[in-house]
């Protein structure tokens, strides 16, 4: 293999939404292997804590803030787990590192856990951040479209492999032609008529500093509304380490409720994203934070962060196979398994951020 697959595929730097084809999986878990050493590596020397590590849904961020509010708190120390962040990225592939048992936990979309158990990747969703799928496109606030209908005809910049474009055109009926999403918004930001595929996070708080006001419309809006920053584990390590991931599962989703609803939590887990990932700003941080707590705590959100539900699971069955994204029809009792999580409810408020934080 050549040194410089090597050295991308063992390097810390969000993998696309979806997983890769078998061939490159392969490819990737022998990558794993040749990087060295393993999960308990990693662990403290420290008492008898366990180790484990999170591979991030991207590099350091809000995205990941509550599982730092449950670092920074010592929520993870109470329960005996040594827990290590990993940042993700656009060469870590978390389905590979966690299948080889390099990591404990990763991120995907549900999409992309459907996928991967098609490709015969043993990996199982234990739970799922954002109950409202934030992905979606903004256009130029000027354009004056609030909506998938006054997309028509339009160029859309996508990212190869995202089903929430190709279930627009199902569902509304509208046409379009696409360009391939690079990683920048500069050719969004200086072309009015194109609509971009992004986050209402991270590409329009980018679009905000530039000076272009944005309308942003998830695809959610067209019905295409799988679970986000789904986090799962190995088939083996969910049947052989339950007693861990329970504790993962109940620090991390307190976390997740100190970060969204206690103003002085998520300073702390900010400042601690902002040493991590030196990319972010503390603006950038604070405008994520307060943009994705909606998402977070929408629908069943309210009541248990978290938490998924077989009808869910079962829609975006039905939807993937209507795209032709299926070669067999999984069980939805297959892909996921929420009896470890805790019963934490949202936040009862939600803080305004900081004047003067973004």
């Amino acid at each position: 293999m050549p040194f410089q697959i090597l050295r991308a595929l063992c390097g810390r730097v969000r993998p696309p939404r979806t997983v890769t084809t078998v061939a490159a999986t392969a490819l990737a878990l022998v990558a794993v292997s040749a990087c060295g050493g393993n999960a308990s590596s990693d662990a403290s020397s420290s008492g008898e804590s366990t180790a484990f590590k999170v591979v991030l849904p991207w590099y350091a961020d809000a995205e990941g803030g509550g599982f730092f509010a449950a670092k920074s708190e010592g929520l993870y120390k109470d329960k005996n787990l040594d827990v290590t962040l990993q940042s993700g990225g656009p060469q870590v592939s978390a389905t590979q590192l966690v299948a080889a048992g390099r990591a404990q936990v990763g991120f995907a979309d549900a999409a992309g856990v459907i996928q991967a158990q098609q490709q015969g990747i043993p990996i199982v969703a234990i739970g799922a951040l954002y109950q409202n799928n934030p992905v979606g496109v903004m256009v130029h606030a000027d354009t004056g479209i609030t909506s998938f209908d006054g997309m028509d005809g339009k160029t859309w910049v996508t990212q190869t492999g995202q089903l929430g474009p190709q279930w627009v055109k199902k569902e509304t009926g509208i046409d379009f032609t696409t360009q391939v999403y690079q990683g920048s918004i500069a050719n969004f930001l200086k072309k009015d008529g194109l609509v971009q595929q992004g986050w209402p996070t991270n590409e329009a708080y980018q679009a905000q500093k530039s000076g272009v006001k944005v309308n942003f419309v998830p695809f959610s809006d067209a019905g295409y509304n799988p679970y986000n920053d789904v986090f799962f584990t190995s088939e083996s390590y969910l049947k052989s380490h339950k007693a861990e991931l329970t504790e993962f599962l109940a620090a991390s989703m307190q976390g997740w409720q100190d970060y969204m609803g206690d103003v002085g939590v998520a300073k702390k887990a900010n400042d601690a994203i902002l040493k991590a990932n030196d990319q972010q700003t503390s603006e950038s941080v604070w405008y994520a934070w307060d943009k994705q707590r909606a998402y977070v705590v929408a629908g069943d959100g309210k009541k248990q962060l978290g938490t998924m539900t077989a009808d869910r699971w079962n829609t975006l069955i039905d939807q993937m196979k209507q795209l032709g994204q299926l070669k067999s029809t999984p069980k939805a009792s297959d892909l996921y398994d929420s009896s470890l999580l805790p019963k934490v409810a949202a936040p009862a408020t939600l803080p305004a951020a900081p004047d003067g934080s973004y």
